[in-house]
């Protein structure tokens, strides 16, 4: 027989024999920390989900996805039958015994049953907030909300168009930019010596990094000023998930770009910055903010609400939880709100506790429409499922999820918008012309 007929026909055989679900006589029991994924993320479905989940139908999708996988690798594999049991132990034995003899026998790690299994179950719920997420992934989701710290001095840059040179777009409060006393707008004319002139912004940055308490030499001009030296030592600095300044007529900006956990404080830092330049009125731009985390919205929003309600939650089998504001007050100036539809989550809350509350109307266009909440919990091995475990009203008791939140006054964006720049942001300018109009009335 021909040697190479001889090894099809092996191979073909052996697929055959692994297809009537052959498998080693004793699996490898599953890592401990791969097994906390499966069974924590199976209890958190089955007993957090905010509707009634169907046990069997996650253990069914769960098989499902470990045959699928297998016959990734080439392997049809008949995955024993697990049934669901008021018994989570029993059944999660069965669920880890049905990966453990996948990864044996497809020689395949077990990690990427596991995986497929908690991913399938998490669809199984049929909810598109509900994930599950890989070590990197959650790393990814993390670095969103809160980012890796830089090591560099604590400026936004953007090039110069009349210069060709590297502007101050922004100066992250509390860095060495901002104690150097560097401000938006100046420029800086030079690099350890290498003229700025013609870089891209990527180029300069990778200039003004470097490793933490290193030196970088600065040649810095404002306005027409004779550019001055500028020693800066680098630091580790968090990048900022809340950006301010200070637009014309006294009317403070600030730009949530996120919720993340040290949102607040950079809110704080905003607010009272601003309000030591004498700002008389507040834009807050929630637009394209995603979201983040519960907690930090729910800090913004008080800062604007004394001791009325900020969102009402509805969980599954508990009485519906109203969440006040504290009385700490920090902000008494007309506010404005810009919105639209990539506003969501975390920033429709806020949203719609200013609009309920009547402290600020709300600009731009209607938002995302996303009225639930997710729990997220790492897991043993650092992957980590998203569960939406809430359902929230606004303090009318509005329900916003799929509908979003319509603005006081829709302003639709316009072509080429520069967030920000009241010259080239037409839903600002809207904002800040009705702040004008607030300012001029409670003028004494």
């Amino acid at each position: 027989m021909n040697l190479s007929i001889f090894r099809r026909l092996a191979a073909a055989c052996a697929f055959f024999a692994l297809s009537l679900g052959s498998v080693p006589a004793l699996a490898a029991p599953l890592s401990d920390p791969l097994a906390g994924d499966v069974n924590r993320s199976y209890v958190l479905l089955e007993e957090t989900f905010f509707k009634d989940v169907d046990r069997q139908e996650l253990i069914d999708a769960a098989r499902t996805a470990i045959s699928d996988t297998a016959r990734k690798h080439g392997v049809r594999l008949k995955v024993a039958a697990v049934h669901a049991s008021d018994d989570d132990r029993a059944t999660l034995d069965g669920l880890d015994a049905a990966i453990s003899d996948a990864a044996d026998t497809t020689r395949a790690p077990a990690t990427e049953f596991a995986y497929a299994a908690i991913a399938a179950m998490a669809k199984a719920v049929d909810d598109r907030w509900t994930t599950f997420m890989t070590p990197d992934e959650f790393k990814s989701f993390k670095e969103a909300l809160d980012p890796e710290k830089i090591s560099g001095i604590g400026v936004l840059i953007s090039p110069d168009a009349a210069s060709g040179l590297i502007s101050i777009a922004y100066v992250v409060p509390g860095t060495p930019a901002d104690r150097a006393g560097i401000l938006p707008g100046d420029i800086i004319t030079t690099i350890d010596g290498a003229s700025t002139k013609g870089f891209t912004t990527e180029a300069a940055s990778k200039l003004l990094r470097g490793k933490a308490g290193t030196v970088v030499n600065l040649q810095m001009q404002r306005g027409a000023a004779a550019p001055t030296p500028v020693m800066i030592v680098r630091l580790d600095i968090q990048p900022p998930t809340v950006i301010y300044k200070m637009l014309p007529g006294n009317i403070g900006y600030i730009y949530v770009i996120a919720f993340g956990q040290e949102t607040p404080e950079q809110f704080d830092t905003a607010v009272r910055r601003l309000k030591d330049q004498n700002a008389k009125a507040l834009v807050l731009d929630l637009r394209n903010d995603g979201g983040g985390y519960v907690e930090s919205a729910l800090e913004i929003s008080s800062r604007f609400i004394a001791q009325r309600p900020l969102v009402t939650v509805q969980e599954r089998g508990l009485p519906d939880k109203t969440y006040d504001a504290r009385s700490d007050v920090t902000i008494d100036v007309p506010v404005s709100v810009l919105v639209n539809e990539y506003t969501a989550s975390a920033s429709e809350i806020t949203a719609g506790a200013l609009q309920d509350d009547g402290i600020a109307h709300l600009i731009g266009a209607r938002t995302f429409g996303k009225g639930v909440m997710q729990t997220l919990t790492e897991l043993p091995d650092g992957a980590a499922i998203k569960i939406t475990t809430a359902h929230y009203l606004t303090p009318s008791r509005r329900d916003i999820n799929l509908k979003g939140i319509d603005p006081d006054l829709v302003v639709g964006e316009n072509k080429d918008a520069r967030p920000g720049d009241v010259a080239h942001d037409a839903q600002l300018r809207a904002a800040v012309d009705e702040l004008q109009k607030k300012i001029a009335v409670v003028k004494p």
